[in-house]
């Protein structure tokens, strides 16, 4: 059996969160102010009907890396490539990330189909997908582990790489507003992105000032600003966390890569308090005040209230008595959606049941189950940071991870044998300070928390619950980093 000690347990998800928010601004590099024309976009290689972009990637003025855009003009539309290159720091651990977009998109840059990957750490995603109609066909993963999904959409959208274009086709006027759909690879969902003219002003790249448009964007309760010149070239984009992007050229975007500033990225997402907690994880009581609670924190049963901007945390009991035996067979709809198998929490999956079965033997006590299963996913997976996007069946595979690792594990493993069980992420108390964290909730005589990095159950008060979901539903926590401030007003 394998164990670690534990250690900062945010930064996984904070550079899921932070590279979903980061390619959402390098897809949006090619707005032009007049409507599009093909010899426009591809002045500057004509004959092969193409044009090429970059960018440097700046965070907190530290380059961490670059994106290439190229355009090319096919039948009947465009095909649109992108790279982006980052490096990020962890614990004093240099990691590389790849992700490359490649998409076939119609004259009005609505999208076709697309191949979408990412690669770093174990993380090897690739994403493809195709519209007929208005569906979306998905095929995740590679060979045989392969998964296909099926969305229905409201209308077709555009894939984030091609958006610029076709904003620039509407034509970009002071106070203009544009509400545009889009599909985004990284988390597979579909989203209406709101982006403002704001007005016309000077904006300095090196030595050289511009006469430029200020666009801005509110998502997920960040702002973001990008601005471009009068020709349409974008010059620079600022985003949350304190990264930006900066136009480039390929020898200047390659260039001085091999001395990136180390900034972690635990210390970039973690809240400072003034007054300590000695003893976190045996912390049974805790109250906060906020400057401003953001909207999503709310009150939760007994566990969690909220009153204006006071919140109280009680660690709640284990319950006496289970109100089931598993398999949970009731005919409560959300119990039975917590159930089910996700994109990457593949709860039928043999090997998953298989080991589930054997972990919890002939328990059918469900709260006596899912501490067997917690245990040995504490036992079991090294605690270490990797990049990835945290999936079950490659967890167990690589028997390694982050907070999000072993919460989807648990959750897979968890619903295998018959336990409702979901994700919960927020905030968590540790080494003097509050960092993002996930962990998990199983029902068992009502939902009773989890977690399998420190081995709780239920969890210390020091866990503040934010939202519940997978990735998909994480990135909605973006706009509370670097903006949530409370003092401590009691804990015991």
């Amino acid at each position: 059996m394998r164990r670690s000690v534990i250690f900062n347990t945010s930064g996984i998800l904070i550079i899921i969160i932070w590279l979903f928010t980061l390619f959402l601004l390098v897809k949006r590099e090619h707005y032009k102010p007049e409507p599009v024309n093909t010899h426009d976009i591809y002045s500057q290689s004509n004959s092969e009907k193409s044009s090429e972009h970059w960018m440097d990637i700046l965070l907190n003025e530290n380059k961490v890396g670059y994106s290439v855009t190229k355009v090319r003009k096919i039948n009947n539309g465009f095909e649109v490539n992108e790279k982006i290159l980052l490096f990020v720091d962890l614990m004093g651990s240099r990691k590389k990330i790849i992700s490359n977009t490649s998409a076939q998109v119609d004259k009005n840059f609505l999208l076709n189909e697309f191949e979408y990957y990412i690669v770093a750490d174990s993380m090897d995603l690739m994403v493809s997908g195709k519209i007929t109609d208005k569906n979306l066909h998905l095929l995740i993963g590679k060979g045989e582990d392969r998964e296909t999904r099926l969305i229905t959409l409201p209308s077709k959208p555009m894939i984030a790489s091609g958006l610029s274009y076709s904003l620039g086709s509407l034509g970009l006027r002071v106070n203009n507003s544009y509400a545009l759909n889009v599909f985004d690879p990284l988390t597979m969902t579909t989203n209406t992105y709101d982006i403002k003219v704001a007005k016309r002003e000077m904006v300095k790249i090196g030595d050289i000032s511009y006469d430029a448009f200020r666009l801005e964007m509110s998502y997920l309760g960040s702002p973001l600003v990008f601005w471009i010149d009068k020709k349409g070239t974008p010059l620079k984009e600022t985003g949350f966390m304190g990264f930006s992007l900066v136009k480039s050229n390929p020898e200047k975007a390659k260039a001085n890569l091999d001395h990136v500033g180390k900034i972690d990225f635990y210390d970039l997402s973690a809240i400072n308090v003034e007054n300590k907690i000695q003893g976190p994880r045996d912390v049974s009581y805790l109250k906060l005040q906020f400057d401003n609670a953001p909207l999503m924190l709310a009150s939760e049963g007994i566990r969690q209230k909220l009153n204006n901007n006071i919140l109280e945390i009680y660690k709640e009991q284990t319950p006496l008595s289970s109100s089931y035996t598993i398999p949970y067979n009731g005919n409560d709809i959300e119990l039975l959606n917590y159930l089910e198998p996700e994109i990457f929490i593949q709860s039928k999956d043999s090997e998953i049941k298989t080991l589930s079965q054997e972990i919890v033997k002939n328990a059918i006590n469900p709260e006596i189950a899912a501490r067997m299963i917690m245990e040995w996913v504490f036992e079991n997976i090294e605690k270490t940071p990797i990049v990835s996007i945290p999936d079950a069946k490659q967890t167990l595979i690589s028997r390694k991870g982050d907070c999000n690792e072993h919460a989807a594990l648990m959750t897979a493993l968890l619903r295998a044998v018959g336990i409702p069980s979901r994700i919960a992420t927020g905030l968590m108390y540790n080494n003097e300070r509050f960092y993002y964290h996930a962990w998990n909730e199983a029902y068992t005589n009502g939902w009773i928390t989890m977690d399998a990095v420190f081995k709780q159950m239920p969890v210390d008060a020091t866990h503040i619950k934010l939202i519940t979901g997978g990735i998909e539903k994480q990135v909605l926590i973006a706009g509370t980093i670097n903006s949530l401030k409370f003092k401590i007003l009691d804990y015991r």
